[in-house]
């Protein structure tokens, strides 16, 4: 199977071709086009510390993109501008799967880095090129990362909750923070407004 394939979902219905099913698909809600893709990243548990996991990443291909504001609308342009490259707004105008978790995280100018993986059969280079130049596809190196899954929304208070934790597990250990927490969602939205699940991660390096 081609690594790239155009969209072809709901062929079993009498003239819904590819566009039509293309149109679908952009009604569903950004996130919901994502994290709807069962594919997940590979990683490496390196140890459990309590409730906080320290793991490994694979080196990677990610589709990136940088937006300004708070957390929940800056969220909502990235995940936009991902979902619509995913389902075709490149320069080939194929769909190209995505691997999940979406990580955020917060560069020095105040802007929101948002990111989803591409699957290994994907290059820098053989992945198609997006038609946003808001849109970027870069090659990721591999981290290590103290990681806590965390019930509800993303809000504030829950984030420096979750890292107060992860700092805490990892004080008596062999590992040290070294960089700046991460969010990362890995499940499609709870259908009410309390319920869901995200992961926040602190970077770490050994002690």
């Amino acid at each position: 199977m081609s690594v790239t394939s155009r969209m072809v979902g709901f062929s079993h219905r009498p003239g819904l071709g590819a566009g039509s099913a293309r149109w679908a698909t952009c009604l569903l809600p950004a996130r919901w086009r994502l994290l709807r893709q069962r594919v997940a990243l590979g990683e490496t548990v390196l140890t459990t510390l309590g409730l906080v996991q320290v793991r490994r990443t694979r080196a990677c291909v990610i589709a990136r993109t940088a937006v300004k504001g708070e957390l929940e609308a800056a969220l909502q342009i990235a995940l936009r501008r991902l979902a619509d490259y995913s389902g075709g707004d490149n320069c080939e105008g194929l769909a190209v799967r995505v691997a999940r978790p979406v990580l955020l995280r917060p560069d020095a100018s105040g802007r929101w880095l948002v990111q989803i993986g591409l699957p290994s059969e994907y290059s820098r280079f053989s992945a198609p090129v997006p038609c946003n130049h808001k849109v970027r596809i870069l090659a990721q190196p591999p981290e290590t990362l103290a990681i806590m899954r965390l019930s509800g929304p993303a809000q504030r208070s829950e984030r420096a909750r979750g890292e107060g934790v992860i700092l805490a597990a990892i004080a008596d250990s062999l590992w040290i923070a070294s960089g700046t927490p991460v969010l990362r969602l890995c499940a499609l939205p709870g259908l009410l407004p309390w319920s869901g699940r995200f992961e926040l991660a602190v970077p770490v390096a050994a002690a």
